[in-house]
């Protein structure tokens, strides 16, 4: 069996592993997934399961759709994007059968689960991470613009500070307004979603190191493991002591520069 990765990539981030047995439920964020080896099936209506499955080698699922899959203990893959976010829109132009559910016929597909594959097989994450966008069409820009990777590395070095907008634009010397435009434009998200995904990132790191759910939470600047939770439950689906019972390997890339493992310890 695979094991269970977790890859932080910006306000993205992707799952790599057997599905966790989710019941149906929906993600206030997209989501592609696609089944590595074998296609996965999703419920024609989650909410009857009578009414059968229909298989699938990607499906991009739209926020807050409910949905269910199965896949056998199979090799899946989860893509998470922001709703917000140019990657969306992107994916969203390129299917085949697009509609306002779940749609399938990516573009790229065949290039994205080798990519997925060669990931699964031992490519270096930074590596994967050039494979995956140019399959998918995901903006990936050679340079980060300096203003905004010295934000982000300020976001991710205290994800529990405050960094009001103001500062950070002072910081980058633009008014505010310019400065949410760069950033959108060089991040693909707005500042307010990209936040949450870096302080997301940082609280499921820390569970990964051994914190507890409230010291994960207050550390990455939630003001508590209560909130931490509701917003992890919001954006994918399920509690986050889910992702942590699944022994994840954390990885992880905000700016370009080499991914960073991180193994869980082991359990007593």
């Amino acid at each position: 069996m695979t094991n269970a990765r977790l890859f932080f990539w910006g306000a993205r981030s992707l799952y790599l592993g057997p599905t966790l047995g989710l019941s149906p439920h929906r993600n206030a964020v997209a989501v592609l997934c696609a089944g590595l080896d074998t296609p996965f099936e999703v419920a024609v209506s989650a909410r009857l399961p009578e009414a059968g499955y229909e298989p699938y080698r990607t499906l991009l699922i739209p926020p807050n759709t409910l949905h269910h899959l199965r896949a056998n203990g199979a090799c899946m893959a989860f893509l998470y994007l922001d709703a917000q976010s140019s990657d969306y829109d992107r994916l969203r132009a390129s299917e085949a059968r697009p509609g306002p559910g779940p749609t399938s016929g990516l573009a790229g597909e065949d290039a994205y689960l080798t990519a997925l594959r060669r990931l699964r097989d031992g490519t270096a994450w930074r590596d994967a991470q050039l494979e995956i966008a140019a399959a998918l069409g995901l903006a990936v820009p050679e340079r980060l613009d300096q203003r905004v990777a010295k934000a982000i590395r300020r976001l991710s070095d205290d994800p529990a500070g405050k960094h009001p907008l103001a500062e950070l634009a002072a910081r980058a010397g633009l008014s505010s307004s310019r400065f949410l435009h760069v950033f959108k434009g060089a991040t693909g998200v707005p500042l307010r979603r990209y936040r949450l995904w870096s302080r997301m990132g940082a609280a499921v790191r820390g569970m990964a190191q051994g914190l507890s759910l409230t010291e994960a939470a207050l550390g990455a600047g939630f003001a508590n493991s209560a909130h931490f939770s509701a917003a992890f439950r919001e954006m994918f689906g399920m509690p986050p002591s889910g992702l942590v019972q699944a022994s994840l390997r954390i990885e992880e890339s905000a700016t370009g520069a080499p991914a960073v493992a991180r193994q869980r310890p082991e359990q007593e």
